[in-house]
Formats: structure tokens, sequence, C-alpha cells
């Protein structure tokens, strides 16, 4: 079978290596267009870099309409397109070329959280489970037929990156099945739409913590940021982002975003229904830091908390 393979981010690399070991016929891989990055030096996406690697034909298309491409697309004469993670929306243009149409890959138990963030919204929202989910692409934004969904159990431990790898990781193990049922004709299922979550783009300015907000709000939020765009709170003076943290839920006499303590076992913060352990965090124009760290260093910042609770 003649495949090609669009997508971006590295964790997209376990579906290309499972597209290789099942000698599929990878005729090309479709990714974004490089970036102009700091410095004026071009960014590559992970998947331009990873095509390279492995010897396959990567197109870099600025206009999915563009005839040249769109001629390109049709002349490869490929059975089958696969999407996962590319970050653009498919023209009717070519939706219509391969046999078998496109088969799309997205991180959510659809018709929940379509859209650009699913993973980053099931988090944020506290959801207990996600998946996987295989459905033909139509004109629509994951709207389109599904084949088969694939259910995970989000741990208290996963973040966006590990839900990246472990749900990539799931949707590898599972695409041999998949092609087979599309080359089978197996039933398809079309989504209610009444059961639709919308998952919007993250904006930077949602990386901010309201220390008045719950304390399990604030753990999901670090552990939805945690690649981009970083939780970020006000503590004391300084615009800290956290990478890491526990909870504590208790009954308290301090004010939201209070200094509680400072110590080998973290800086912990008041928040609204308990307090906030920070773990990992990261000050102005700093590396990543252990709070147990932070608390043996001679930072202006340690120094300035130690002060204000006396140690």
């Amino acid at each position: 079978m003649k495949l090609i393979f669009f997508g971006s981010p590295a964790y997209t690399f376990f579906l290309i290596d499972e597209i290789l070991k099942q000698k599929y016929d990878l005729q090309a891989i479709i990714t974004q267009d490089s970036k102009i990055g700091k410095r004026g030096k071009i960014q590559k996406t992970p998947v331009e870099n990873y095509s390279e690697k492995i010897n396959v034909q990567c197109l870099k298309p600025k206009n999915l309409r563009d005839d040249n491409f769109v001629d390109i697309l049709k002349n490869l004469n490929s059975d089958l397109f696969i999407v996962y993670s590319y970050g653009k929306i498919l023209p009717i243009e070519i939706i219509n070329i391969p046999k078998h149409g496109i088969l799309n890959i997205h991180c959510s138990l659809l018709p929940r959280w379509r859209g650009a963030a699913p993973i980053q919204r099931a988090l944020l929202n506290g959801d207990d489970k996600t998946g996987i989910t295989f459905f033909k692409i139509n004109e629509g934004l994951d709207t389109g037929d599904i084949i088969s969904s694939y259910e995970y159990k989000i741990k208290q431990t996963d973040n966006t990156l590990s839900l990246e790898e472990n749900l990539s990781k799931l949707a590898a193990s599972k695409l041999n099945d998949v092609i087979e049922m599309i080359i089978t004709n197996s039933n398809l299922v079309k989504q209610n739409n009444d059961e639709s979550l919308y998952a919007k783009k993250i904006l930077k300015s949602e990386s901010l913590i309201n220390w008045n907000s719950k304390g399990q709000e604030i753990i999901n939020k670090i552990r939805a940021f945690i690649d981009w765009p970083i939780a970020e709170a006000k503590i004391i003076d300084s615009n800290v982002k956290i990478y890491s943290a526990n909870f504590s839920k208790c009954d308290h006499k301090y004010n939201p975003g209070e200094v509680v303590a400072f110590n080998k076992d973290g800086l912990s913060i008041a928040v609204q229904d308990g307090i906030l352990i920070i773990d990992r965090l990261q000050l102005p124009s700093r590396n990543m830091i252990r709070a147990c760290d932070l608390y043996n260093s001679n930072e202006k910042f340690s120094k300035s908390l130690k002060k204000i609770l006396n140690i």
C-alpha cells in the first residue's frame, strides 16, 4: 500500500516508524514550512529533520491549494494519506486525491475535544480519560466518520508531554489494524455533534496562575502547560514559571498566594483550598531548578523567601 504521511511534531515519529516497520510504501512526508527563529536561523519541523534521517522525500507547501503541489500528490497515485498533528486543515482538493481517502489520528475520544489542543484541554478540564480516534477526514474540523477509537486512562503523573508520547505509542500499535479496516470497508460511525466539545488553541495569557483558584485546577494547569507556555505565577516580586508541584487539600488561615514554607521539601504557597508545594521552578533569566536546590542557593529570591519566613 502506498502512503503519504502528514505531520509536524516529534511525537509523530512513532507513527512514521510503524509505517516503515509494517513495510508500507511511504512515498512522501508532508510537514509545515520552516520558520525563521532567533537571529534569523531557519527552524525546520522535527518531522522534516526526521525525514532526512530516514531518507524519505519531504514536502513543505506554503499553500495547500497550490496547483503544483496538488499535482505532485495526484501523480504519486497514493492509496491512503495519514494525518497526525500536521497543523493545517486540508482542503477538498487534497481530500479527494487518495484511493482510500484520508485517515486522521486525533488525540481525544471524538467528538469530545475537537480542535487544536485536545490534550491540554483534557488536562485543564481534569478529565480522567482520553484516547486516540482514527477517523476519515471531511471538510469539517475533526467531524469525519469514526473508524475506531481507543481509550487511555489519564494518570495523575501525566502531563502534556507524557500524553503526547503515550497516545502516539497507542496509535502506532493500532495503526495496522485500522488500515485493514479501511481496506475491508468496515462500518464507520458518525459523530454525535450534540456531544462535541471544542479544544481551542492555547493562548499564552492562559498560563498565568490565579492563587485564588483551587489547588487541583492549578496542578492541572501546570501539567497542561509543561511544554508551552509554562504555568507562571507571581511569588513575592518575581514572575516564576512552575514545572511541577504537588497539592495538599486542607483548611488554613493563610491568604491565597501567601508563602507558607520554604525548605528541602519545596516551596509551599497557600491556595483557595489547601497548600501547593512547588518542586521545579524557573526564575526570570535563570534555568529551571529544584526548589530544594534553590533553598540551598545564594539566589536573591531564595534569601527574600527566607527573610519573609524568618528562616
